[in-house]
């Protein structure tokens, strides 16, 4: 009978916990047989059969370790300490998580074993749109028209653009609409700040990646993927407001499943606690379909206490922001990969992307109208999501004489509107690097355009981003 893959959190006696930062380090400098012996906890589930997973690491959790399903509880407050730019002392974990696999007769058992908790590992998806954008000529300059009048081409009103999707535009057109070039003259573009990819890797010739981290016997290293990856497209595309900034390429779509993203958030952490890096992270992934609650209970769609989540909630607390994309599930025309079960308002933003703590991003075009596949609020967790939108569907890197070259049209999906936007906060954070992640959602949430009307809305959230007003609102309140 095959195995299942779950992720175990142990509760080992608190003799027994090194420094949950010092022992990760140690983990991922271990040859994978011994760290197969030497994982902690493994005696708690003695005889029932479970296999680690030789290529991963034990994860430190820092939080107060779940009860049943409570609500949110708050992780420890030394991590707050971290959004300083030095290194501060280690910490002692909670738990630690770990994958496995177990057969299916042992799992209610193990999940019997004091000490222990079983969470599902599912697997993840990028958040690109998969299916044709419509054709813009090879030679042409794409986006020209666009680019020379852009704001009266953008709708003061709420559109809808779906099959076929109007052209893209160029990275000079959504500049302009996001008025970049206020900050720009003060001198701030982004330097300074690190942004955190999470994603299935950055090419580091093209863009300027200085940084990051990759699982133990994994075969892509920070900086070495095609410039055709999806996180090639993200680089660019964070780029577009802040061209000064820097990447960390955390590449953990070679093995998609929130196992993996669990250890890539920990590696940010790390980060965070060595020096204050990243300053924030995109999140261009998730869940396409919603199961049965009553078959999963504990699924990370259900379970808000899921490790994934509540170590996105720590790095957060450390100080660094994270975007995540709401995803490409909207009613309208749904990407080809979203099942039934998770399309449309209510249903199609969910898992860590619907976290009250994260900045969630629906996609619009340069036309400010909404574009069909972006998924729909309110979300599955906190209602108020997205939180806001940006713009997607631009020649940043595909399209015409772009690095990418013509593998797809143009960028595209919620997964290129949300490294826009975490574009603009890397722009603000150079100007305000005081800005904690709660200063820098105020910012962006009070430079809204709302071509809506509506305080939120299930498809624009609360407007959308622009770079001048949210800008100008710190410059007056500082």
């Amino acid at each position: 009978m095959a195995k299942i893959k779950v992720l175990l959190e142990v509760e080992p006696p608190q003799a027994e916990q090194p420094e949950g930062f010092s022992a990760f380090r140690e983990a991922i400098a271990s040859e994978p047989a011994a760290l197969g012996q030497a994982l902690p906890g493994l005696d708690l589930v003695a005889g029932l059969g479970v296999e680690p997973d030789e290529n991963f690491v034990p994860v430190p959790m820092f939080g107060t370790a779940p009860e049943g399903e409570r609500e949110a509880h708050e992780p420890l407050g030394a991590l707050r300490e971290f959004a300083v730019p030095e290194t501060n002392p280690d910490i002692a974990p909670t738990s630690v998580v770990l994958p496995v696999e177990v057969s299916p007769t042992q799992l209610a058992e193990l999940g019997e074993r004091e000490g222990v908790r079983v969470w599902p590992n599912s697997p993840l998806h990028l958040f690109h749109h998969e299916e044709e954008q419509g054709v813009n000529e090879p030679g042409a300059v794409p986006g020209a028209e666009v680019e020379a009048n852009a704001f009266d081409l953008a709708r003061s009103r709420a559109g809808l653009d779906c099959r076929p999707f109007r052209p893209g535009v160029t990275v000079a057109t959504v500049r302009a609409l996001l008025g970049v070039e206020r900050p720009w003259r003060d001198g701030f573009r982004g330097q300074n700040i690190v942004v955190g990819i999470v994603d299935e890797g950055v090419n580091g010739q093209v863009y300027p990646v200085s940084g990051g981290f990759t699982s133990p016997g994994a075969t892509l290293q920070p900086g070495a993927a095609p410039i055709t990856s999806h996180g090639s497209m993200c680089a660019a595309d964070i780029l577009v407001a802040a061209p000064a900034a820097r990447l960390y390429d955390y590449p953990f779509l070679g093995r998609p499943d929130s196992g993996t993203a669990l250890t890539m958030f920990q590696a940010i952490l790390e980060h965070r606690r060595l020096d204050g890096t990243p300053q924030l992270t995109n999140n261009s992934y998730g869940y396409t379909g919603v199961p049965r609650r009553e078959l999963d209970p504990h699924h990370e769609i259900w379970a808000i206490n899921h490790p994934m989540h509540r170590k996105v909630r720590e790095v957060v607390a450390s100080g660094a922001a994270a975007f995540f994309a709401a995803g490409n599930c909207g009613a309208q025309c749904p990407s080809g990969n979203c099942r039934r079960s998770g399309i449309g308002p209510g249903r199609s933003i969910h898992a860590s992307n619907s976290l009250a703590e994260v900045i969630t991003v629906a996609a619009v075009n340069s036309r400010q109208e909404r574009v069909g596949y972006s998924s729909q609020g309110p979300g599955m967790f906190e209602e108020g999501k997205p939180d806001f939108a940006s713009y997607s569907h631009l020649f940043g890197n595909f399209g015409p004489g772009r690095p990418g070259g013509l593998d797809q049209p143009f960028d595209n999906g919620t997964s290129a509107a949300t490294p826009v936007a975490a574009g603009v906060g890397a722009l603000l954070l150079s100007a305000f690097p005081e800005l904690t992640p709660e200063g820098l959602r105020e910012a962006l949430l009070a430079g809204l355009v709302n071509p809506t009307g509506k305080a939120w809305d299930p498809g624009y959230g609360r407007g959308i981003v622009n770079a001048a007003a949210s800008y100008s609102f710190l410059l007056r309140k500082a």
